[in-house]
């Protein structure tokens, strides 16, 4: 009889379990306190999980917390920009082809964006709103351009700012064009997102724009995280590099968003 402690007669993660997985692998440590308030459950429930998947070696135990195991390593972000580059910078390029002189723009975060600011460097005019100092910081360094950078605390290793006052300070603004990433997607081809904060920005930005597009490349077709960005509908255009999984593609083109593919 095999003993229960082995990791044979340990359960699968749950879907909630998959779920913090994905926050501690995208951001290296979450507190019990920031997880339970994701998820909405106690902190005691969140406590569980993580008791159940140290057990399994998925990740590691903490004071007040859990990260990644030590045979692990967080892709951080100057990994994530050598992911797909020549991919990244067409979609940066196609998508600021979209975008006219003088108009008003809200950059996200995040290295598909940031193709895209490196792309807006000839445009005339521009002004941006982005609540990441990385964007920012590439647009000043090739134009000037006016620039808003929405404040707060940086939040990770990409150059993203959040606070809960960012998403009242972005709907100040009216802008003409958002330009939005995404982290995976879900059946219906609604862009989705791991992190609550974030998502609270890029909500925000995109029901002060007329027109938004959302931007990912291929290996995010594939990725499934629990927070709904906005729905499909709410995009215009979707810039990506090659053509999407038949399910997204039809939920795309019944939202009525076009689909622009780079290599298409």
């Amino acid at each position: 009889m095999k003993s229960p402690t082995t990791n044979a007669s340990l359960t699968d993660p749950s879907p909630r379990q998959n779920e913090i997985l994905q926050i501690i692998r995208d951001q290296g440590f979450a507190t019990l306190e920031a997880l339970a308030e994701t998820f909405n459950v106690s902190t005691q429930t969140i406590r569980r999980d993580v008791i159940d998947l140290s057990k399994q070696g998925f990740l590691q135990r903490f004071h007040g917390g859990a990260g990644l195991p030590n045979n692990m390593v967080r892709l951080g972000h100057e990994q994530k920009n050598r992911l797909s580059p020549e991919a990244k910078q067409h979609i940066g390029e196609y998508t600021a082809h979209l975008i006219p002189n003088g108009a008003s723009v809200f950059l996200d975060v995040g290295t598909t964006v940031e193709a895209v600011a490196r792309s807006l460097g000839n445009h005339r005019n521009l002004r941006l709103v982005t609540n990441s100092m990385l964007s920012a910081a590439i647009i000043s360094a090739q134009s000037h351009q006016e620039i808003h950078v929405i404040g707060g605390i940086i939040y990770g290793n990409d150059g993203s700012m959040v606070s809960n006052d960012a998403p009242a300070a972005i709907r100040r603004f009216a802008f003409d064009y958002c330009v939005i990433g995404c982290s995976g997607f879900d059946k219906d081809g609604a862009p989705l997102d791991h992190d609550r904060q974030k998502v609270a920005i890029k909500n925000a930005a995109i029901r002060s724009s007329r027109h938004n597009i959302l931007v990912a490349d291929h290996s995010k077709f594939n990725s499934h995280p629990f927070m709904r960005i906005a729905e499909a509908t709410d995009f215009k255009s979707f810039v990506t590099d090659l053509p999407p999984p038949a399910q997204i593609q039809d939920g795309l083109t019944r939202a009525g968003t076009k689909i622009l593919v780079t290599n298409a």
